[in-house]
């Protein structure tokens, strides 16, 4: 049965970058409950995240949503993956009297996906959701003596999407679909490419998954996903430690597990099920 919910706006933020967000909270809260830090794609914002984390509100799992650095209402600029806006998320939630620190979990589209494995890794929660995790990018990307189109800027450059452009590595009816997408849903995104592009290549996510063998993992992949290949992304899969489970769909694209009903429903219940799993 589905419960009355609260939302109310909040800031927060210890790394130097003010992050907006909203937290989602049941309207009663008779006990600690368990909770979830919501974390969305390149170029999106916490308005992606939001119907996930009602959905998870109304059946009695407190969220937070908010904007990574650089994306909506968030201060910064994206100049790396942002790991420490995802660490701060997790300091803000576990202060909230109502949350029961021992059952949280980090649920990340694509760019978000990446930065809570890393974030995980350092705070260990009961539960990671990885939706369209994108593969290795350390391997996507040239090394730092090879011609690169995105650091023409120059290292201090900060672009604004979709005010200047569609993002460089697309083009053709791709570039207007994107930037037309961005419009249509308000997003924003400030960049610095360059610095962003050079964490890319430095960090790799499966020495940051072999440390979380205590915790539960969720990949949800798409086979229609144009964006996150299934064939490259799956690898990261495979260098899992179990806990772990892989929901594949058929067909969809980048953003399907956000925005099927029946796929979200299923990521939804595997989370309600792990973090209410032994509760009294």
């Amino acid at each position: 049965m589905k419960t009355q919910i609260k939302e109310t706006a909040v800031n927060f933020g210890s790394h130097g970058i003010k992050l907006s967000g909203r937290l989602i909270l049941p309207s009663t809260v008779d006990s600690p409950l368990p909770a979830a830090i919501l974390c969305h794609g390149f170029g999106a914002s916490k308005k992606a995240m939001i119907p996930s984390g009602r959905s998870l509100a109304e059946q009695g799992i407190a969220s937070l949503v908010f904007d990574l650095r650089g994306h909506g209402n968030s201060h910064g600029a994206v100049d790396g993956l942002p790991v420490d806006d995802v660490l701060d998320a997790w300091e803000f939630i576990c202060c909230q009297p109502e949350v029961d620190t021992r059952r949280t979990a980090f649920i990340g589209h694509s760019l978000g996906a990446m930065s809570a494995i890393f974030a995980a890794s350092e705070v260990h929660p009961r539960a990671l959701v990885l939706l369209s995790c994108p593969p290795e990018t350390s391997n996507e990307f040239p090394a730092d003596n090879e011609p690169s189109t995105y650091g023409r800027w120059g290292p201090d450059t900060v672009l604004e999407y979709p005010r200047h452009g569609a993002f460089p590595w697309l083009s053709g009816i791709a570039a207007i679909a994107c930037r037309l997408w961005m419009y249509l849903h308000s997003y924003s995104v400030k960049v610095n490419w360059q610095k962003f592009f050079q964490a890319l290549r430095e960090l790799k996510m499966s020495p940051a998954l072999e440390k979380l063998d205590d915790c539960a993992k969720l990949f949800v992949f798409c086979l229609g996903d144009k964006v996150t290949p299934y064939s490259k992304s799956s690898l990261v899969y495979q260098t899992a430690p179990m806990p772990k489970e892989a929901l594949l769909a058929s067909g969809g694209n980048h953003t399907a597990p956000l925005s099927s009903k029946m796929l979200r429903a299923s990521w939804l219940g595997w989370t309600r099920q792990v973090l209410l799993n032994g509760e009294d």
